[in-house]
C-alpha cells in the first residue's frame, strides 16, 4: 500500500551555504524517486529555523496524513525544534542529513545536527518511546534509495495491515493448538484491523451451492488451455473444487476481507471426499490471501508479505533438513500459487491426509496441486505467538535436484536467519528448542530488511538462533 512522506527543511541563519537552494533539490530528487519507489510526496516549501516555523510545519504535515515524516537537516538546527518534529502525530520519523563540504568553511553542519537530533530523542525524549530511522546523502543516491525503499515497503505493509480486513473460516484444524493467539495483542500492534473469527464451513457450502455450471466453465477452460496434467481422482471433483474456490472468493468480495484462515479438514474430507487445496492455491493465484488449517496469525503474515513483494504467497510446513548440503525441506500439501513454480508448472493430483488409511493402501483425496517449486530467492516470515517475537528467514530454492514427497515443496538451501548464515541443524534447533509454530509463509525475493524494519516500527522482537547442542535447550538459550 503506498505511503504518503512528508518532507520538511530545518537551518540555522550562522551556516552560510545555500539552504533553500539545496532543499529544493532534494525535493525534486524525491519526487522523481516517489514515482520510481512508489510513493506519495508533500513537502513543506519553507525553511523552518525557529520554534513557531516548526509548529506550523508539524500542523500542516498532520493535516496531509503523512505516514512518514522526513525531517532534513540542511544545516546545523537548533535544538529546541527537534522535540516538536519528533512528536509529531500518525507519523513515524526519518531524520536526513547532507554531505559536508570537504575544504574551506563549514557550509552546513547537517550531519552533526542529525546526530544531536538523536541524541535528544534518545535520551531528553525517552520517556517518549519515539522511534526514528536516520538517512544521509542527496536523494538521487543509491544508498539512500534502498535505504528510503526499504521503509517505504515496510511502513506501506503495516499501513495495509492496520486497514486490512482478515477473517477465519471454520475454525482451527483439530488439535492445532500451537496456532492460537490472543487477538487483543494483534489489535494493539495493529490499530485498525479487522479480524473476525465467526464464520462457519456451512457458509461456505451453501455459497459453493449457488455456483452454476456456466460459472465454472471458463476456470475449466483455462486450465485445459494451460495443459494442466490431472490425475483420475482429481478430475471427478475438478467442477467441485472451483465451485469452492468461487465460495470463498465471493465470501471476501461480499465482506471486503483481504485475508482467509480457511478450516480445510477434516469436514471437506469427511463429507465430500474432497481437499480444498487447489481452492486455496487459485485464492493466492488472485492475491486474496489464504491461509491453510485456520491459521489466522499466518494469514496476517502473509498478507503482510504480500504487500512488500507484490507477488503471491504461500503456506507451508517445515518437514525435514539435511546437513549434507545445509538444505531444509518446506512442504505442505497442495495449496500453493502457481506463482511458484513458473518453470516447470504443476498438475492436479491428491493429498493423502485428512482421512484413515488403509494398510498398504494410499488413500488420497482431490484435489491438491502437486509441484516442485522454481529455483531462487525466498523470504520466510511469521509472527510468532501473540506478536512478541518473529520469523526472518531467507534462503534459496534448489529446484529439481533432489528427491521429495508429493505436493507443493521445495528444498532451500543458502540459509540466513535475519540476515545472518545458519547452519540446518541450528535453524531446526531455534525452531523446536524455541517452540516456533509450525507454519512458514513464504515469498519470492530477499525482503529481511523489510520485514526487520516493519516489525522494529511494531516493537516487535526477531526469533534469534539457538545454535545446536546436545543438552537441553530452550527459548531462553537464543542468542
Amino acid at each position: 500500500m503506498k505511503i504518503k512522506i512528508g518532507m520538511a527543511g530545518t537551518s540555522q541563519l550562522s551556516f552560510p551555504g545555500p539552504k533553500e537552494e539545496v532543499y529544493a533539490q532534494l525535493v525534486g530528487q524525491m519526487q522523481h524517486n516517489a514515482e520510481e519507489i512508489g510513493f506519495d510526496l508533500v513537502s513543506y516549501p519553507l525553511q523552518v529555523i525557529t520554534e513557531e516555523d516548526a509548529k506550523k510545519a508539524v500542523a500542516y504535515l498532520e493535516e496531509e496524513k503523512v505516514d512518514l515524516l522526513l525531517l532534513v537537516n540542511v544545516s546545523y538546527s537548533a535544538g529546541f525544534l527537534a522535540p516538536i518534529f519528533y512528536k509529531i502525530k500518525g507519523a513515524a520519523v526519518g531524520i536526513w542529513s547532507i554531505p559536508e563540504t570537504r575544504k574551506g568553511p563549514t557550509m552546513f553542519n547537517s550531519f552533526c545536527s542529525n546526530n544531536m537530533y538523536q541524541g535528544i530523542n534518545t535520551r531528553y525524549l525517552r520517556d517518549f518511546g519515539i522511534k526514528a530511522k536516520w538517512f544521509y546523502g542527496f536523494a538521487d543516491d543509491e544508498t539512500f534509495r534502498r535505504r528510503l525503499a526499504v521503509t517505504v515497503r515496510a511502513l506501506g505493509a503495516i499501513k495495509r495491515l492496520k486497514s486490512s480486513r482478515v477473517a477465519l473460516v471454520g475454525g482451527f484444524a483439530p488439535g492445532f493448538n500451537d496456532l492460537y493467539f490472543d487477538e487483543r495483542k494483534v489489535l494493539s500492534k495493529l490499530d485498525g484491523i479487522y479480524i473476525n473469527r465467526l464464520h462457519e464451513y456451512d457458509e461456505i457450502i451453501r455459497l459453493a451451492d449457488k455456483v452454476t455450471d456456466a460459472d465454472v466453465k471458463p476456470y475449466l477452460d483455462e486450465l485445459d488451455r494451460e495443459g494442466i496434467k490431472t490425475t483420475p481422482t482429481a478430475a471427478k471433483l475438478r467442477t467441485f473444487s472451483i465451485k469452492i474456490y468461487l465460495a470463498y472468493k465471493r465470501l471476501a468480495e461480499e465482506h471486503g476481507y483481504d485475508a482467509l484462515a480457511i478450516s480445510c479438514w477434516p469436514k471437506f474430507q469427511d463429507d465430500y471426499k474432497y481437499s480444498v487445496c487447489s481452492a486455496i492455491g487459485m485464492l493466492n493465484d488472485d492475491k486474496i490471501v489464504a491461509a491453510c488449517e485456520g491459521d489466522l496469525m499466518s494469514a496476517i503474515s502473509m498478507l503482510a508479505l504480500q504487500d512488500m513483494c507484490g507477488d503471491s504467497t504461500t503456506l507451508m510446513d517445515f518437514t525435514a533438513f539435511d546437513e549434507t548440503d545445509e538444505s531444509i525441506m518446506l512442504w505442505h500439501c497442495g495449496p500453493s500459487s502457481k506463482q511458484f513454480c513458473r518453470k516447470n508448472g504443476y498438475y492436479l493430483g491428491e493429498n493423502y491426509s485428512g482421512m484413515a488409511h488403509e494398510p498398504g493402501k494410499i488413500c488420497g483425496t482431490g484435489v491438491a496441486r502437486d509441484m516442485v517449486f522454481d529455483p531462487g530467492k525466498a523470504s520466510v516470515f511469521r509472527f510468532g505467538g501473540d506478536m512478541e517475537c518473529y520469523l526472518n528467514l531467507t534462503g534459496t530454492f534448489m529446484g529439481n535436484g533432489k528427491d521429495s514427497n508429493c505436493g507443493c515443496r521445495g528444498w532451500m538451501n543458502g540459509l540466513a536467519l535475519n540476515g545472518k548464515p545458519v547452519k540446518a541443524v541450528d535453524f531446526a534447533n531455534t525452531i523446536l528448542a524455541g517452540g516456533f509454530e509450525h507454519h512458514y509463509p513464504v515469498a519470492w525475493g530477499d525482503w529481511s530488511e523489510e520485514v526487520a524494519e516493519l516489525n522494529k516500527w511494531l516493537g516487535i522482537k526477531p526469533l534469534r538462533e539457538i545454535p545446536y547442542a546436545n543438552y537441553l535447550q530452550d527459548k531462553e538459550d537464543q542468542q
